[in-house]
C-alpha cells in the first residue's frame, strides 16, 4: 500500500474529529467553537477548502441567527454570496488543467449540483439571489461537504488504524511462538508484517496512526497485570518488542519523540481523569456503584498500566544516557525534562528521577524543583485524605448562624469604641500640632546650593541607593501549597 504524507495543522485525529462534531452540531455554542478553532488552524498552516467553506458557511449562518436588527438582509445576503463564490472557486481551481475550462464542467466533475455554480455567478455577475434562497443553499453545501469530504476522511481513518491493530497482533503472536521455540525460523514472516507497516504509516501520521494502537493494552502494556512492571519490579516484555521499536526508530527519526510523548501524556490524562472522577464522587455524595449517576471511567485507570509506561520511558531514558549504540537519537531530553516540570504528578515524578540519576549536572540544577515536587504532591495526598464533607442539619447551621451574629455585633461595638477613642486621640495630637506649628519654623528647608549635587533619582543625599528588595518571606505567593487551578486556554480570533 502506497504512502500518504501530508502536514495537517490538527495535532491529533481527535482533535480534527472534534472539530467535525462542533461544526455539525445542533449547539451554537459548539459550532462557535468549531470555527474558532478552524481560524486557529488557518494561523498554523494550509488547512484543506473544505474545512474553511464548512467553518464559514456555519459561521455566516450563525451570524443570521443571533445578528437579528443588528445587520441588514442586504449585508447577509453579501456575506452569503461571498462565501458561495469563494466556496465553489475553491473546489473546482484545483481541478483547473492547461486549458481553461468552464466552472460548470469542472464542478460536474467534483460531483457538485449546479445549483451552487448558478449562486456563485449571480452573486458575482448578476443581481444577489434572495435571502431564503442563500440559507436553503448553505445547508445544501453544509450536506454536501459532509457527505464528500468529512464522510470519507472519517473511515479512512478507522481503517488504517484497524490495519495497523491487525498487523501488531500478528507480529506479537508470530514473536511469542518463536521466543517458545527457539528451533522455529520464521523471522521472514515477521520481517514481511514490519514491512506492511512500514509502507502503510508515514513519519506524519506515526503520532495519530501507530503511537495510540502501541500504548493499547496487549502490546507495549500487556493484558495481564501480573505481567506488567511494578514498583519493585520493571521488568519489560523487550524481547517480544524492542525488535519492532528498533526498525521504527530507523525509519521514522520521529518515533522516539512521538513515542516517549504519547506516553507522557497518558500519564498525565489518565491522573486527570482519575482526579476528576473521584472529585465529582465526591462532590454529589454518591458510591461509585450508585445507579443514581453514571460515573466517566477512565481508560487506564489502574496503576499497573502507569508503571508499565514509566519503565518503558525510563528504559529507553537509560539507553539515551549509557549505551554505545545509538537508539532514538532524535529524542529531545530538555522536552521531557520540561513536560515532568510542568505536568508534575507521581508518574513524571519517577521519570524525573531517572533523568536525575544518569545525569550529575542535571542533578544540581533540578534537585530544588523535584523537592518541591515532592512536598506538592505529599500535601495533595494529605489534602484528598482528609478531605471529607461533614453532614451537617439545619439545625447545626442555624446554630452557627446565631454565632455568628452574636459575634458580629460583639465584633461591631469594640471597632466603635476603638474607633472613637481613634478620634479623640487624633483631635488631641491636631491641637498639639497647632501650638507646635505656631511657635516653631517649618519642617521643610531649602537645600544649601553649595553642598547640592546631581544624582539619579532614587539615590540618597549621600549618593548611596537603598536596598528596597523585600525580605524572601515576602517575597512570593502567601501560600505555595494552594491547590492548582485548572488553566484555560482561549483561542484569539482574528474578528
Amino acid at each position: 500500500m502506497s504512502r500518504f504524507p501530508r502536514i495537517v495543522p490538527w495535532t491529533t485525529l481527535e482533535e480534527y474529529q472534534q472539530v467535525y462534531q462542533w461544526l455539525y452540531s445542533d449547539d451554537p455554542n459548539q459550532n462557535e467553537l468549531g470555527v474558532k478553532r478552524a481560524k486557529a488552524w488557518s494561523a498554523r498552516g494550509k488547512v484543506p477548502h473544505a474545512v474553511v467553506s464548512t467553518a464559514a458557511f456555519v459561521e455566516v449562518s450563525l451570524r443570521d441567527k443571533f445578528s437579528s436588527g443588528k445587520i441588514s438582509n442586504h449585508e447577509l445576503r453579501l456575506l452569503y454570496s461571498m462565501v458561495f463564490i469563494r466556496f465553489v472557486n475553491g473546489m473546482v481551481d484545483p481541478t483547473q488543467g492547461s486549458y481553461a475550462s468552464s466552472v460548470a464542467s469542472l464542478a460536474l466533475k467534483l460531483n457538485m449540483p449546479l445549483r451552487f455554480v448558478e449562486l456563485r455567478h449571480a452573486g458575482t455577475h448578476e443581481h444577489l439571489p434572495s435571502l431564503q434562497v442563500l440559507r436553503n443553499g448553505c445547508q445544501q453545501a453544509l450536506q454536501w461537504l459532509n457527505e464528500n469530504y468529512w464522510g470519507i476522511q472519517r473511515p479512512l481513518q478507522s481503517t488504517h488504524m484497524n490495519e495497523i491493530h491487525s498487523l501488531l497482533s500478528k507480529y506479537k503472536e508470530l514473536r511469542m511462538k518463536i521466543l517458545k521455540d527457539s528451533e522455529l525460523d520464521d523471522m521472514n514472516s515477521a520481517d514481511k508484517i514490519v514491512k506492511k507497516l512500514l509502507n502503510l504509516v508515514s513519519a506524519e501520521y506515526v503520532r495519530d496512526l501507530l503511537i495510540p494502537v502501541l500504548l493499547e493494552k496487549g502490546f507495549l502494556v500487556p493484558t495481564e497485570e501480573k505481567k506488567r512492571a511494578s514498583m519493585t519490579d520493571q521488568t519489560l516484555s523487550l524481547d517480544l518488542w524492542f525488535t519492532i521499536l528498533r526498525k521504527f526508530d530507523c525509519e521514522w527519526a520521529n518515533f522516539g519523540s512521538e513515542l516517549v510523548q504519547g506516553m507522557l501524556e497518558k500519564l498525565v490524562i489518565d491522573e486527570e481523569n482519575v482526579n476528576r472522577e473521584a472529585n465529582l464522587i465526591q462532590l454529589t455524595n454518591f458510591s461509585p456503584a450508585s445507579d443514581l449517576i453514571q460515573q466517566p471511567k477512565s481508560i487506564h485507570s489502574n496503576s499497573s498500566y502507569h508503571l508499565t509506561l514509566v519503565a518503558w520511558i525510563s528504559h529507553i531514558l537509560k539507553l539515551r544516557y549509557t549505551s554505545d549504540f545509538v537508539i532514538f537519537p532524535e529524542l529531545d531530553l530538555e522536552n521531557v525534562l520540561e513536560f515532568c516540570l510542568r505536568k508534575p504528578n507521581h508518574h513524571t515524578k519517577m521519570v524525573l528521577q531517572v533523568m536525575i540519576d544518569y545525569d550529575e549536572e542535571l542533578k544540581t540544577t533540578v534537585t530544588p524543583f523535584m523537592n518541591y515536587i515532592v512536598k506538592m504532591l505529599n500535601f495533595k495526598d494529605n489534602f484528598n485524605c482528609d478531605k471529607k464533607i461533614p453532614k451537617i442539619t439545619d439545625d447545626d447551621m442555624n446554630r452557627e448562624i446565631l454565632e455568628l451574629r452574636e459575634g458580629r455585633m460583639q465584633f461591631s461595638s469594640e471597632i466603635n469604641f476603638q474607633n472613637n477613642a481613634i478620634l479623640c486621640a487624633d483631635k488631641a495630637i491636631e491641637e498639639e500640632n497647632l501650638i507646635t506649628d505656631s511657635s516653631s519654623e517649618s519642617a521643610w528647608k531649602m537645600y544649601d546650593l553649595e553642598k547640592w549635587k546631581e544624582c539619579p533619582i532614587g539615590c540618597l543625599p549621600n549618593g548611596q541607593i537603598p536596598c528596597l528588595d523585600l525580605s524572601p518571606e515576602l517575597d512570593g505567593p502567601s501560600n505555595i501549597f494552594s491547590e492548582p487551578r485548572e488553566e484555560i486556554y482561549l483561542m484569539q480570533t482574528d474578528e
